[in-house]
């Protein structure tokens, strides 16, 4: 009976894995595009890109709670996720606004967007680790990742279209954002179907606070991990935010050229999962994410050398297979290294750090982007160059952790 409940939530898993992928084809590619249509300029942008995830880092001391006070990650997970997809439903209308305040709660429901999406994660994941023996967990990300990418890359495709053969029709972004809600809506149903274990072995044992959450009690070298992880990703968000005014502003690109560079390199993180699911699961997640640490820093290297679509294109197909180590990692690494109970906390931790560091990241590049001006080169190119030597900072450090980390080396 048991194992059909399992079985039945795996598949429900995926339902709302191509759910959350449509939704997030039709909104997150356009966040910037939408914003810049409302009249938001660089540091606005920058806000936009960086405030909701500041925000959103401390919901995972409301996650916790929440979790250890209702007894469920599902119906933490449901709620969380409902609401995120009232703010879609609500930010669509943000285009119809007169009362020139239209960016500021287009800011707003972004801020509720992202915290949503953040509160609901951590307990996914402890959830799902329910369902999956260890053996099979890197495989069954990576075959859900793949079919996420299919299904995101045909809503962005289909969002990209309308907009280049509509390019002054702002219309557009509220049946485009109406639709993504719609989908996050049946995500939620999915989720409400799924199976939740009785015995509760996977709740945290006992409740967090902001004092407890801040004093950071995990272990050394998982720390010293989580560490380096942040130092690579607040040096990509110094220069990340920007690529959308960038493409769009400097390189002039129409749309469909806008959804290829900005999103095809995501679509082949999602369609290279299984190969990397494989590798996790035959030599670790440690290991594994060494591959992200040495190839990263080159993805904004190689930005800085061309501004030919297919070769920045053929640049984006290198970074998405690339990402695609990180991203499949930090969804296992909890898994194999973290007692069942202690899940949401460890995974609440990754999250806060990494929502630290994009935000970080993001305001720097947005004051560096606002207050450089130099006549001979861009301004978005002084940004990668910064955002390179902090990536390849950030692959210094995590090799010197190779020592300590083998402790974490099955």
């Amino acid at each position: 009976m048991v194992k059909g409940k399992v079985r039945n939530s795996i598949n429900y898993s995926i339902k709302d894995g191509i759910c959350w992928s449509v939704m997030v084809g039709f909104v997150e590619p356009y966040i910037v595009p939408f914003a810049l249509t409302l009249g938001a300029n660089n540091i606005m942008i920058g806000l936009i890109r960086s405030l909701p995830s500041l925000i959103s880092s401390f919901s995972q001391i409301i996650s916790q709670t929440l979790v250890y006070i209702y007894r469920s990650c599902k119906k933490i997970v449901y709620y969380s996720v409902f609401i995120q997809a009232l703010s879609v439903f609500f930010v669509s209308f943000t285009v119809l606004d007169t009362t020139g305040y239209s960016v500021y709660i287009f800011l707003i429901l972004i801020i509720i967007y992202t915290f949503s999406g953040a509160l609901a994660t951590a307990p996914w994941f402890t959830l799902m680790g329910e369902y999956l023996p260890p053996d099979k967990r890197g495989r069954f990300f990576g075959f859900r990742t793949q079919i996420i990418g299919l299904f995101y890359f045909i809503s962005s495709f289909l969002a990209s279209y309308l907009l280049k053969e509509n390019p002054n029709n702002k219309m557009l972004f509220l049946y485009i954002f109406l639709l993504a809600s719609f989908f996050r809506f049946c995500s939620a149903y999915y989720i409400n179907k799924m199976y939740e274990p009785e015995k509760l072995f996977h709740i945290p044992k006992e409740k967090s606070d902001v004092k407890i959450f801040l004093n950071f009690s995990i272990e050394p070298k998982i720390k010293k991990i989580y560490l380096s992880i942040f130092m690579l990703l607040l040096s990509t968000y110094i220069a990340a935010p920007y690529f959308s005014v960038y493409v769009l502003k400097e390189l002039k690109f129409d749309y469909i050229r806008y959804m290829f560079v900005v999103s095809f390199g995501q679509v082949l993180t999602w369609l290279t999962a299984p190969f990397w699911g494989r590798m996790n699961d035959k030599i670790g997640s440690v290991k594994t994410l060494k591959y992200a640490f040495i190839f990263i820093p080159f993805i904004s290297l190689m930005w800085m050398l061309t501004k030919n679509f297919y070769l920045l294109l053929a640049v984006e197909i290198f970074s998405g297979i690339v990402w695609g180590a990180f991203g499949l990692v930090y969804n296992t690494f909890i898994y194999e290294y973290v007692k069942p109970q202690e899940r949401t906390k460890y995974v609440s931790y990754l999250i806060f750090f990494m929502s630290i560091a994009q935000f970080l990241g993001s305001m720097i590049g947005g004051v560096l982007y606002d207050k450089l001006s130099f006549d001979s080169v861009s301004t978005f190119l002084i940004l990668l160059a910064l955002s390179t030597l902090g990536r390849f900072a950030a692959l210094f450090y995590f090799f010197k952790l190779t020592n300590p980390a083998t402790a974490l080396v099955k």
